[in-house]
């Protein structure tokens, strides 16, 4: 069993994830990346801001399946932990 503030912490953000908006959010990021040109880069400064982008936009489009995953891997490290302790 989690510590009660950090299941809170988790449910908090499984509620931010099953609002509209997030959805929406989550699409108008898919349609940011989309945007992005590789094609029309001319230099080496637009290079890097098209990097810098994408990995900003490519943390937030998996942001819902990292914060899962490790929700999911912090119950199996209590659960063993409690079985170890019993």
């Amino acid at each position: 069993m989690l510590e009660p503030e950090v299941e809170q912490y988790y449910n908090t953000y499984f509620e931010l994830f099953m609002q509209e908006g997030w959805e929406q959010f989550m699409a108008d990021v898919q349609q940011a990346v989309d945007t992005i040109q590789i094609l029309a880069i001319q230099d080496a400064k637009e290079l890097h801001l098209a990097q810098g982008q994408l990995q900003v936009f490519q943390r937030l489009l998996t942001w819902q399946d990292s914060i899962t995953n490790t929700y999911e891997a912090a119950l199996e490290e209590a659960n063993y932990t409690e079985e170890s302790d019993a």
